[in-house]
Parts: C-alpha cells; sequence; structure tokens
C-alpha cells in the first residue's frame, strides 16, 4: 500500500467532509484562518494541482484512550512547482492531535448551524513540491480518541498558492517539530486513484446510550393537557448518522380519549392511526444532551389509564438501528392519562404543577416543565399535570434555545453539566 493507517493501544481510563469549496469551509468550520474554499482556489498556481492518493484505509479495533496514526500521500499533477503550500486538518469531535506542530495553527471550532464541534489545524508548508512527484508527511499524522469517541473522522485538504496566511510564513508556536511533507522514491502504482481531498474514517469500540422518557398528565373532559417526551443520549459517547439525516427517530403514540392539539417540532403524522413520528434535528447527538418534544392533549373523553407507547424505530440510515446502544431498556416509554392507582410510568413520577398559571380553573403550583434541574435524564423529564389552558400552549421549561440555520426553526437542546 501507498500510505495506510496504523494503530497503537492501551487501555482507557473509563469506557466511556472537508469538501472542496465553500461547502467544505462550512462543514469544517473554520473561523480561526481563511478556509480552503472557493475563494482560496481561484487564487491557486496556474499549472500546480495538488491531489491525494484515495488509498488510505479506515482506522478500526481501537478505543476511547487509544492512539491512531493517519498517513497520506499527495501528488502535484499539474505541470508546474506548487509553492505557498497550506495542508488542512479538519478533525471530528471525539479526535484530539497527538503533537502540535510549530508551523500549525490548532482551532477548537464549537458546534454551529447544523454541524458539531471540530478540532482543526492548518498547517504553513514551506516547500515547493514538484510536478509528477509524490509526497508524504515525514511521519503520519497523530491523533489519540477521546471518552467520546465513536463515530469519528480525519479530512485532509491541500492547496497551493493561496492567501491563508497572508503576513507570509505562520507559525502556531507548538513546542513539536515542523510538519514537513518528503518526496517517496518508490513508483506510484498503475492505476491509483486520485482526488482533490482525502477523507479517513476511524471507528471506536464504544457506546452511546439514546433514552426516552414519557409523562404523566391527568386532567378533566375538556381540558387540554402537555404531555412530555424526551429523547436523550446519555453518552459516553456522541454519535453521528454516515449521511445527512436524523440520528434518532421515534414513534409516538397517542393515548386513547385524547386529541392532538399542539404538535412539537421534528414531529409529524406517522403512517399509523394516532401515530407521530419524531427524529432529532440533526444527524449528530452529542453525549450528556437531550431534548424535549410537547405535545399539547386534549381530553375528549376521560379513560383511566390511556397509555400511548414512545418507541425508536428504524431510520433511514445505515445505524437506524442504533448499533451502539447497548442499553435497550430505556429504548421505550409511555405517555399515561390519568393514571388510577398511582404509581410512576417509565422514567417520571405524576407532577403536581400547572402549565403557566390558574387560567381555566387549573389548580395552583409551580410549572412542571421548568423543574429540570436535576442531572439525570430521568429527573429532568418530570411529567406536567393538568395544564388548564384551553389551546395547548407549548412550555420552552429550562432549555437553550439554539436556532437551526435552515429556516430560523428554534430547536430546545439543553447540555447536562454534571
Amino acid at each position: 500500500m501507498t500510505s495506510a493507517s496504523k494503530t497503537t493501544s492501551h487501555r482507557p481510563q473509563r469506557p466511556p467532509r472537508l469538501t472542496a469549496g465553500a461547502v467544505a469551509a462550512a462543514a469544517v468550520g473554520w473561523s480561526l484562518v481563511a478556509a480552503p474554499g472557493a475563494a482560496a482556489a481561484e487564487q491557486a498556481e496556474p499549472g500546480a494541482e495538488l491531489v491525494f492518493e484515495q488509498t488510505a484505509e479506515p482506522v478500526e479495533g481501537v478505543r476511547p484512550g487509544d492512539s491512531a496514526e493517519v498517513s497520506f500521500a499527495v501528488k502535484n499533477k499539474g505541470d508546474a512547482p506548487a509553492t505557498r503550500v497550506v495542508l488542512y486538518l479538519g478533525g471530528s469531535q471525539g479526535l484530539e492531535y497527538a503533537k502540535k506542530y510549530s508551523n500549525c495553527v490548532y482551532e477548537e471550532a464549537p458546534a454551529q448551524d447544523e454541524g458539531p464541534a471540530r478540532t482543526n489545524a492548518v498547517c504553513d508548508i514551506e516547500q515547493t513540491l514538484e510536478p509528477g512527484v509524490v509526497y508524504e508527511p515525514g511521519e503520519p499524522i497523530g491523533l489519540k480518541l477521546l471518552d467520546r469517541a465513536l463515530y469519528e473522522r480525519l479530512d485532509v485538504n491541500i492547496l497551493a498558492g493561496v492567501n491563508t496566511f497572508p503576513d507570509g510564513t505562520q507559525h502556531g508556536g507548538g513546542a513539536d517539530p515542523v510538519l514537513k511533507l518528503v518526496a517517496r522514491t518508490t513508483p506510484e502504482a498503475p492505476g491509483t486513484v486520485h482526488g482533490g481531498e482525502l477523507g479517513v474514517d476511524i471507528t471506536a469500540e464504544n457506546t452511546a446510550d439514546f433514552a426516552l422518557t414519557g409523562s404523566k398528565v391527568r386532567g378533566a373532559a375538556g381540558r387540554t393537557v402537555e404531555a412530555k417526551v424526551t429523547f436523550a443520549n446519555k453518552g459516553p459517547a456522541w454519535a453521528r448518522n454516515d449521511v445527512y439525516g436524523p440520528i434518532g427517530v421515534f414513534d409516538v403514540a397517542i393515548p386513547e380519549g385524547t386529541k392532538v392539539t399542539k404538535v412539537p417540532e421534528f414531529c409529524e403524522p406517522a403512517e399509523a392511526a394516532a401515530t407521530y413520528r419524531c427524529t432529532t434535528p440533526y444527524n449528530y447527538a452529542d453525549e450528556d444532551s437531550e431534548r424535549a418534544y410537547v405535545f399539547g392533549l386534549r381530553i375528549e373523553k376521560v379513560v383511566a389509564n390511556a397509555t400511548g407507547t414512545v418507541a425508536f424505530v428504524k431510520g433511514d440510515n445505515r445505524w437506524g438501528t442504533l448499533p451502539f446502544d447497548k442499553n435497550r431498556t430505556n429504548n421505550t416509554a409511555e405517555i399515561v392519562v390519568n393514571e388510577s392507582g398511582g404509581g410512576a410510568s417509565s422514567g417520571g413520577t405524576t407532577s403536581g404543577g400547572t402549565s403557566g398559571g390558574t387560567s381555566g380553573g387549573a389548580s395552583g403550583g409551580t410549572d412542571g416543565a421548568g423543574s429540570t434541574g436535576g442531572t439525570g435524564a430521568g429527573t429532568q423529564l418530570d411529567e406536567l399535570a393538568e395544564t388548564g389552558t384551553a389551546d395547548g400552549t407549548l412550555l420552552a421549561g429550562g432549555t437553550a434555545v439554539v436556532l437551526l440555520a435552515a429556516g430560523g426553526a428554534a430547536v430546545a437542546i439543553r447540555r447536562r453539566t454534571s
């Protein structure tokens, strides 16, 4: 093989696309320096064309705490030398760079719009890459897998003649030596496939505990109550989908005798009667994160112990069956309306609060939806009691609001702090 990925391993303390042009820049989240976008490509030196050999193998069989090494081979396919070469590294948020090279600038890019956080590096390669020559890094790019690692990826891009460092040579001040590219002496294999960028998948042996919690509500006929369902990723890993579709999909069956007056975002009627299909808002879910889905239910007829089941279903993606979730005991929950005999439904206890006031004759009390101060998903998903409202107005709860880039839709997401 002309380039390879290899791993070294030790036990962790606990188990716990860069693409060309503007799309790549947005996906990788560059903000420290200029991104390898369309503007940079327009500045590329005429005659120089840098491409990667598409031979890097995916990294598998590693665990959180392990080290992984990724190498690559880049060729100047053009007819002129390439100077002012800049190497871009974009790592997913479960990775950490093992070395900080002195000619690289590093950045922890936070989550933005619909993309997760990234760990990026931009390296100033003060070399001339000659036409027809294949180059490799002087040593593989060393990576460490964090406790949150699961489905990770390192994206690599390289450009020549770009104005990423307008003031000339840029050194990041790292303590490690300069990252250099060295010419390979062995000939290139016939039929080698080249591409403008390179992506290496790194899969860790880890788990992410996806959990659903339901609620219990109570009310007289004609009342509108609010029933909360919560999706949570209890970790230890974050999880991303292999396509730009939601990583979690679940169905919510509406209890007998009730009518839906308000549907939460990312939920819509399913094919089955009196059932709604809900999804996570993004194609990833951070560890220790959760999201509430609050349904407005008008009680048309009082039915004792009316129960609707909440359960994950297969999504339109390779990981739709959640193979990383080894704890299936919390993959289902219930919405119970007018329970008789007391007791708790899956994941919570009956709340005595109202939904924001005494409108319609509801008894007084505190706002049940706002009482989400616990650290575990089970304590944060407490149910709402009789609302006393007639319009099914939903509560924002104790969550932070994140605006989606597409359409500006508001998504309530809260990250656990303990």
